[in-house]
Formats: C-alpha cells, structure tokens, sequence
C-alpha cells in the first residue's frame, strides 16, 4: 500500500463504530463519513489532560463533553471497533493510551504519523502485548494498523507495563528539560 488510493481504500472497508482522536485530516473526515459502514463516530479533539468532544451536527451525542484519557473505557463501556488517532495530539499520554485503547478496542487501532522514529516507539510498546503491528506509508501518510481483535488484557499484565512506560516518560521528560 504506497498510494492515496489504497489509503481511501482502508478507511473505506471500515465498520461498526470509530472513535477519532486528535486533528484529522479534513479528507480523511470526509471519507469516514460518507462510509455507510461505520455505525457511529466519536470525535475528541486532544486536551492537555482530557479529550473534549467537539460538537459536529453529524456526530453521536453519547460521549461527555469532558473524558478523561486514563477512564476511558469508563465511558465506552461496550468498547469501540476502531480507534484512528494521530500521534502528536497522544504522545504526551501514551502509557495512558496504550493501556485505555487496549480496554476499549474491538478491532483495529490507527495511528497517523509524522516521523518514522514514532512508529518505532509504538510498535515496541503494543508488540509486547502480541499484537500484530503493521507500518504503511501512503502518499502524505505514515499509519502504523494495530489488529487489536477483541484482545485479552491481564491485569497484572497492563499494571506493570504502564508503571514502566510512565516512568519511561517522566525519565525523558526530566533528560529531555536538562
């Protein structure tokens, strides 16, 4: 898959519902919703602690207008089928993210972005899990696919991986202000 047509291909075989994290590409937008598979759209737009919902005529109404990253799934209780997200507006919350995405996810998770260095970040962290990790480059985009199908996650498990990626985060974020 290296072209804008394969892209518009992928987003256009999704179903069931989708949850949209961060900004999205205005084309991208427009082909998610003119796709009559997808059941129900969630929008938050990324907050410094919270996701907020952005109000759209043709978006679901379920979620809270305030959501916090690390209960997510407190507010999707019965899971999203896909997740599409883009890396920026989730990096300063991946151990929250993995974790909450993980929880919610029935699906796929898709994660847009801008360096190639990133992708390698996430896929160490979801790999670990036995997840499948897949690295596509289109045209204007670079989308790392998670097959998250309907995953099992023990808790024992989940609690030590977040307690080390948070330490792992606020180890670079103390190297990375010095």
């Amino acid at each position: 898959m290296n072209n804008y047509k394969d892209f518009k291909n992928m987003l256009k075989a999704l179903e069931g519902d989708i949850l949209l994290i961060g900004k999205i590409d205005d084309k991208v937008f427009n082909l998610l919703d003119n796709n009559s598979k997808i059941t129900d759209t969630y929008y938050l737009n990324c907050d410094v602690q919270h996701f907020k919902k952005q109000d759209y005529d043709n978006l679901s109404e379920d979620v809270a207008s305030n959501i916090n990253l690390k209960e997510m799934h407190k507010y999707f209780k019965d899971g999203i089928d896909n997740i599409y997200c883009n890396f920026d507006e989730i990096k300063k919350h991946i151990p929250s993210f993995i974790r909450e995405s993980l929880r919610i996810t029935k699906k796929n998770i898709y994660i847009v972005f801008n360096e190639k260095n990133d992708y390698q970040k996430i896929e160490k962290k979801y790999k670990r899990y036995g997840l499948k990790v897949e690295f596509n480059s289109f045209d204007n985009y670079n989308i790392a696919i998670i097959e998250a199908n309907d995953i099992i996650i023990h808790f024992p498990k989940e609690t030590f991986y977040y307690i080390k990626d948070s330490l792992e985060k606020i180890y670079n974020d103390i190297s990375d202000s010095i």
